[in-house]
């Protein structure tokens, strides 16, 4: 293999690698190593860790083609540390060349032949397309409400169903939960029946990550147990995860005996102030008085003292307290961005539910902490 490729072309593509390949490196070696090849006239780069893969494509000027997989860590420490725009990369038996016109090193690396087979796409009968900005911002909404989970894999995973029209994308930790719904204008797909899979967390993660915000088209395929998503200049596959996703319907609340609109940014604020006079459960107090027009955040800590913060708000409904774990709100609060939300509660010890008030596609539900 002989390429010359732009520095700035190589960095892009090694941010997409981001760390997967030093991720089960216990059971194989190779797995610290990524595969630089070419393909298609392409420069073609790729990860794994054995439960996922990740591909990158970038352009540069190929003299002989070839590929030869080398330690990603110190190549990209290589990578990023020059300051020469162009770079020559040539294969030399099991080792790679890196040449400027000031620089050069040698990496030791493996035949192309021992990296682990990446899965290919089998058949496209199960694909949907959707936007690269609108996909992010949906996993990066529901992740917050997932759960590294060894004893309960369905609840380390996001949801992904399509059903009577509509494609709802969410995640939970029994304790709360995140969900976001896509409507039939917002996507394509193949299928006409219903389909359900999990798609595990930390896949949904790593898709967040990579995609750019914009209108490029993701094609995500299902098959063999397995999800593939292909860009233009990238492709993952990723195994599902096995399981029955729970059925949370039941604890979406249909009525709230409190409803308040305010600024989400006020409470956000409201949170972190709050968080300096919080114990071990992180707990704050949600305060509505019977026909106020605001709120309080209350919180105290033995030894640390109080903090209490008013709110503006339009509320709807009876009085109430309700405690929660400040982290956890404010984890669901932060998918909202600047908009306005709802809060709709339903006494002490039931779910409460947040909602932009602009759009009802998304929504994120907590359940409260008992009070002391």
């Amino acid at each position: 293999m002989k390429v010359v490729v732009l520095r700035n072309n190589l960095n892009d593509g090694l941010r997409v690698m981001g760390k997967i390949s030093t991720e089960g490196t216990g059971v194989l070696p190779i797995l610290k190593n990524f595969l630089i090849e070419t393909l298609n006239n392409k420069i073609k780069l790729s990860s794994t860790n054995l439960e996922m893969a990740l591909m990158v494509f970038i352009s540069g000027k190929i003299i002989e083609n070839g590929g030869i997989t080398i330690p990603l860590n110190v190549f990209g420490t290589i990578i990023g540390n020059l300051q020469a725009e162009r770079i020559n990369l040539e294969s030399d038996g099991d080792n790679l060349v890196v040449k400027t016109d000031n620089y050069e090193a040698k990496i030791q690396g493996l035949k192309k032949e021992d990296f682990p087979i990446i899965p290919q796409i089998q058949n496209e009968d199960v694909r949907f397309d959707i936007s690269a900005s609108r996909l992010k911002e949906s996993f990066a909404f529901v992740v917050t409400a997932a759960q590294s989970s060894g004893l309960r894999p369905e609840l380390n995973g996001v949801l992904f169903a399509f059903e009577n029209g509509v494609l709802k994308i969410a995640a939970t930790d029994s304790f709360r939960l995140a969900e976001t719904t896509l409507n039939e204008n917002q996507f394509n797909s193949t299928l006409e029946q219903g389909f359900r899979v999990i798609i595990p967390l930390k896949t949904a993660q790593e898709i967040a990550r990579i995609l750019n915000e914009g209108d490029e088209k993701v094609s995500l395929y299902f098959n063999h147990n397995q999800v593939f998503l292909k860009t233009e200049s990238a492709q993952a596959v990723s195994r599902l995860t096995a399981g029955e996703f729970p059925d949370y319907a039941a604890i979406i609340p249909k009525d709230v005996t409190t409803e308040i609109v305010l600024k989400n940014s006020e409470l956000i604020g409201a949170l972190k102030l709050a968080s300096a006079f919080t114990g071990r459960l992180n707990e704050v107090r949600i305060r509505v008085k019977d026909g106020a027009k605001n709120i309080e955040v209350f919180s105290a800590a033995q030894n640390l003292g109080e903090n209490n913060y008013l709110i503006p708000a339009k509320i709807k409904g009876v009085g109430a307290e309700v405690v929660f774990n400040w982290r956890l709100l404010l984890d669901g609060l932060k998918g909202f961005g600047a908009e306005d939300v709802l809060l709709g509660l339903s006494g002490d010890d039931k779910p409460a539910i947040v909602k932009s008030v602009a759009d009802a596609s998304a929504f994120y539900i907590l359940a409260p902490l008992k009070s002391a």
